[in-house]
């Protein structure tokens, strides 16, 4: 139960980091790599969690 809590964490402060770019520093453009390494990422491990909890 841990680890679906800290996945969702993580990704509520990856949201808040992109929202923290976008309207404060408003230089999101200029950390285009990092919003979609951190996507993808996001996408993978959304993945690894189906996978388990659909099979196991």
């Amino acid at each position: 139960m841990s680890r679906i809590v800290m996945a969702i964490g993580l990704v509520i402060a990856f949201i808040g980091w992109i929202l923290y770019r976008l309207l404060i520093k408003k230089d999101l453009n200029k950390n285009l790599n990092n919003v979609y390494l951190g996507l993808f990422f996001i996408i993978i491990w959304a993945l690894f969690y189906f996978f388990i909890v659909e099979y196991f």
